[in-house]
């Protein structure tokens, strides 16, 4: 009998279920393969992210280059804008040497396109002020504002604040004071220096020493008064010259001395340790056999004698002095004296320039 059904041998084929990734029929899950693409970090795609991060650095370095340019324009605007300051005002100032001249603002050009800047400040070494040199002027320059414009057409400037400090240094006016091998140290009191040389007397060599006092003369110049000038012979006398001076051995040459031949001589009650001075002091160069056993001759007396107070003063003292046509209010103000020399403050408030 011939059946119409499969027979019992025969194995039909079973079609394959639908796999978990889907037919790409809706709801079914994607189809090309996206489970083999490497995650993110985040889960995500990873190539989008890498491309945003090289757009970021590109950017970046792009933003540093065009940073770095105009920072060296900058730069060389303030270079030029020192150089051109600094000749002006060693023309100004008549200056052996080129001032230093700093410009502290940033960013630079911005400042001057605003007309002004914030802070300069400069270095002058060497200024001639009379008798001596300046050792050192430093200032610095706070506020300022430019009248025209750079680079060309600057007409002047208006300074806001201007301080400083005016320097003379001990090692130069030891060189340039006139008197013989004379050194200038500070003094013990406020605003005094004392003054050690050297001064040949009838063969002999005297120690000059002598107080000075340190003044403001006004508001342009500083100046060096000596008082109290004495002449040491060490071991053997002082002798002090002007009016209310005198002769005062040193305690082992008075000694030596005859107390008595000395009062004969004099006509008067007179020590020799005493101050011999005046008509005693006359008496002593025309007796010299008095003073003969302390080693004192009579032409180291008349050498004494011959010196005066106002010229070996004269020699030591001397006067620095700014120049008279100083714009403004600029000018000296406090004084003091350092270890190294004497300092003064320059200061001024709304000082026009050019």
């Amino acid at each position: 009998m011939i059946s119409n059904g499969p027979s019992a041998d025969t194995t039909a084929p079973i079609p394959a279920a639908p796999s978990a990734e889907g037919t790409g029929r809706p709801g079914e899950g994607p189809v090309d393969g996206g489970a083999d693409r490497p995650a993110g970090p985040d889960g995500t795609g990873g190539k989008p992210r890498r491309r945003t991060v090289r757009r970021l650095v590109k950017t970046a370095g792009a933003l540093a280059v065009v940073l770095a340019f105009l920072a060296l324009g900058d730069r060389w605007a303030v270079l030029y804008a020192e150089n051109m300051a600094a000749e002006k005002v060693q023309e100004a100032l008549k200056l052996r040497a080129e001032p230093e001249v700093h410009i502290d603002s940033f960013p630079f050009l911005g400042q001057v396109a605003m007309g002004g800047l914030d802070h300069v400040a400069v270095n002058i070494p060497d200024v001639p002020a009379g008798r001596v040199s300046l050792a050192q002027v430093k200032a610095s320059v706070d506020d300022i504002r430019i009248v025209g414009s750079l680079p060309s057409s600057v007409k002047g400037a208006d300074l806001g604040t201007v301080r400083g400090d005016v320097f003379l240094d001990f090692d130069d006016l030891n060189r340039e004071v006139g008197a013989s091998q004379v050194r200038l140290t500070p003094g013990p009191e406020r605003n005094t220096v004392l003054a050690h040389g050297e001064l040949p007397v009838a063969g002999k060599q005297a120690e000059v020493r002598a107080r000075a006092q340190v003044r403001r003369t006004d508001d342009h110049g500083v100046a060096l008064t000596v008082a109290d000038t004495k002449l040491v012979v060490p071991g053997l006398l002082t002798y002090t010259p002007g009016k209310g001076g005198g002769l005062q051995l040193t305690a082992p040459a008075a000694e030596k001395v005859d107390e008595d031949a000395l009062q004969q001589a004099t006509g008067e009650r007179t020590r020799p340790e005493g101050m011999l001075k005046g008509r005693v002091l006359d008496t002593l160069v025309e007796h010299p056999s008095l003073l003969e056993p302390a080693g004192v001759d009579t032409s180291l007396l008349q050498g004494l004698q011959k010196v005066r107070e106002p010229k070996v003063a004269q020699e030591m003292e001397f006067a620095a002095r700014l120049p008279d046509d100083l714009p403004g209010d600029l000018g000296l103000r406090e004084i003091k004296v350092t270890d190294e020399g004497i300092a003064a403050q320059l200061t001024g408030t709304d000082v026009r320039v050019g």
